[in-house]
């Protein structure tokens, strides 16, 4: 007669994981470690992979080209705003139909407020130029009032800065390559170097100009992911941008390139 087999139980289920492998409760920590780590990395992964950045910048990249059609159709200047740590952009119009940038570069393109207190500060200053070119007189025949002439008042339109506004369309609503990129420098022809950034401060913004006889300002933008709101991170690959003045078109390029604005315009 065969004995039944003996089968060998542990004393415990604690034993029985200590022959085995994990046991329950340490099973359930790791789980929810691994939980707590895909949480916090999900977004991150998705926002920086290799489709959602080429979308963002892309897009850049057209709005850049579809600004400089918008100029040449409709005859006037416009000019792309770009805020650097949030990387929100918009575009802005004027009904100004001659403006120049002037001869002199600037240090960095002056900020929302800045531009309607120069308004102010003009207009004040303009009325002494009023003042001196003397008060209107009647004419004897018509009664009518002649108002003073002097080319200085002609020119106001000319001498003033132009007043820009923001373009109110839904082609032109809610553009941007954040939350999780930034611009850390950029350069266009009117600036007399780079704007960076770690110089300019939080409230960092900078322009690019069209033309409604097709041109768009030559420009370099560097595009950088976001470590900390107002840090690059500079574990990651950057990327460039150029515009190209006559075409109109802007180049994106993974890297930093060196690109000087003024030197390639004078070459």
């Amino acid at each position: 007669m065969r004995k039944p087999l003996k089968r060998h139980r542990p004393a415990s289920v604690a034993a029985a994981a200590r022959e085995g492998g994990f046991s329950l409760i340490e099973v359930i920590i790791v789980m929810a470690l691994m939980a707590f780590v895909y949480s916090v990395a999900l977004p991150q992964f998705n926002m920086r992979s290799g489709a959602e950045t080429a979308t963002k910048l892309n897009g850049l990249a057209g709005d850049i080209r579809g600004a400089f059609d918008l100029a040449v159709l409709t005859g006037k200047p416009y000019r792309l705003v770009i805020q650097f740590n949030s990387g929100d952009y918009w575009l802005e119009e004027t009904d100004q139909s001659t403006f120049s940038l002037g001869s002199d570069k600037i240090d960095r393109d002056p900020g929302e407020q800045e531009e309607k207190d120069e308004a102010i500060a003009f207009d004040s200053k303009f009325n002494d130029y009023i003042e001196m070119a003397g008060s209107a007189v009647s004419d004897p025949k018509s009664g009518k009032e002649i108002p003073p002439e002097s080319p200085v008042l002609a020119a106001k339109s000319q001498l003033k800065r132009a007043h820009w506004s923001r373009v109110d369309s839904l082609e032109w609503s809610n553009r941007s390559i954040g939350p999780h990129m930034m611009v850390k420098a950029m350069q266009a022809e009117h600036h007399g170097h780079k704007q960076d950034l770690s110089e300019i401060g939080p409230e960092a913004r900078a322009m690019i100009y069209f033309f409604p006889s097709g041109y768009v300002e030559r420009a370099v933008i560097y595009i950088y992911f976001k470590k900390d709101e107002l840090v690059p991170d500079e574990t990651q690959e950057p990327y460039t941008i150029v515009t190209n003045p006559y075409e109109g078109v802007a180049e994106v390029t993974p890297g930093y390139h060196d690109y000087d604005v003024q030197h390639d315009k004078d070459n």
